[in-house]
């Protein structure tokens, strides 16, 4: 059975689309867009394949 994600709700949706959108690094980028796109009600197996990472 595949884990389950929870997102603590440390930042808003608003907050993390936008550290997203202003992060300069790549993979600070990647890791702010997985983020707020589980944050924002997506599988897992959807920002998998919006963001072309595994689910492994």
């Amino acid at each position: 059975m595949p884990k389950r994600i929870s997102i603590e709700p440390h930042l808003s949706l608003t907050e993390l689309e936008q550290l997203y959108r202003q992060a300069k690094d790549p993979v600070e980028r990647s890791y702010y867009q997985i983020i707020w796109l589980l944050a924002s009600g997506r599988s897992s197996q959807d920002v998998s394949q919006i963001t072309s990472y595994s689910l492994s």
